[in-house]
């Protein structure tokens, strides 16, 4: 039996505005379902891998349709109920040209803030899997959080199951009394694969790279704080504006950098979850023992090719990821 990724993150319900309009000027919301754990678990599924999917939804018609959407890709859940609390919601107010997106979280109360260690059997979760996922977004909601990410770290790497983790920063969720700063050092020593990004670095960190040479110095100061990680990758953006972008990826392993690629990212439909989509391409070649310059040049196609799909996942197949790899982002028509 193929052994699972297990993924472990909050499942959320995201509304949006239609045809780029901003919220205050809107009369409907569409709906899209989220989460960066959960965007990676849809994307793994649909490249081939089995992917378990851990977090904790009420027990109402909102989260079983939630779910139904999960199970539609192939993604299996274990899901921790809850009678009395609700589901996340973020709302995404979709960025155009000069304008920025931006992000309003209604997260509060929701059935797995109210997570609390000892409520899931990681021994149990974890026996049919092979890796576990998580990301900086759980322990920045509060401090049991924090707890429970710590229990199921300790719980995989006491399994043997390989470590991957994203940093992840969202600023305006820290504001339970503790920072980044104090939480994340300390629970990414659990990790074998990181994906950073040079600003949260800082932040996790307080390191300096040099401007000059912003990436090789960036993984060299990472790893003195991070010696247990075995690969560190990051993407780098130039953003032109919020409909056009530039966009590479490197992979580091062994004080070497494997560097894909640079796409140029034109009329983009959505940049929300490309990073996940990136992270599950990173998964899926380190998973099918890729080389490391395969799997960086997957990996960045994966963010790529999530640029021009709406909604949080990646749903593009192996073929159309390659096909985007083959063309080279040109976007030529298949007949």
């Amino acid at each position: 039996m193929e052994k699972k990724v297990a993924l472990f993150g909050e499942y959320l319900l995201r509304l949006t505005p239609p045809s780029q309009q901003k919220i205050v000027q809107a009369d409907t919301l569409e709906m899209h379902w989220a989460g960066s754990e959960a965007n990676i678990a849809v994307s793994l599924s649909i490249l081939g891998n089995d992917a378990l999917y851990i977090t904790a939804l009420p027990s109402n018609e909102l989260a079983r349709a939630g779910l139904a959407q999960l199970y539609k890709y192939g993604v299996k859940v274990h899901n921790h109920p809850s009678e009395q609390t609700r589901t996340g919601i973020y709302y995404y107010e979709s960025g155009q040209g000069a304008r920025a997106g931006r992000i309003i979280y209604d997260r509060a109360y929701s059935a797995f803030s109210y997570l609390q260690p000892g409520q899931i059997n990681w021994e149990k979760v974890f026996e049919t899997s092979d890796w576990f996922h998580w990301s900086g977004i759980t322990p920045a909601l509060n401090e049991n959080l924090v707890a429970v990410c710590k229990e199921a770290l300790v719980a995989a790497k006491n399994k043997g199951l390989t470590i991957s983790a994203d940093f992840n920063y969202r600023g305006t969720l820290w504001n339970y009394g503790k920072s980044c700063r104090d939480i994340m050092p300390e629970l990414l020593q659990y990790c074998d694969i990181i994906l950073a990004d040079v600003d949260t670095a800082k932040l996790y960190f307080g390191i300096s790279p040099d401007e000059k040479d912003l990436v090789n110095s960036t993984f060299g100061l990472l790893h003195k704080h991070l010696p247990n990680a075995s690969h560190i990758v990051m993407t780098m953006r130039v953003q032109e504006s919020a409909s056009s972008n530039q966009y590479i990826g490197y992979l580091w392993h062994k004080g070497a950098i494997h560097q894909s690629r640079p796409y140029r990212i034109q009329q983009i439909a959505e940049r929300i979850g490309a990073g996940d989509a990136f992270m599950a391409g990173v998964i899926h070649g380190i998973r099918s023992k890729l080389s490391l310059d395969e799997t960086i040049e997957f990996a960045t196609a994966c963010g790529v090719i999530k640029h021009s799909i709406t909604g949080d996942f990646n749903i593009a197949s192996h073929e159309e990821i390659r096909t985007l790899m083959q063309q080279g982002g040109s976007g030529k028509i298949i007949r």
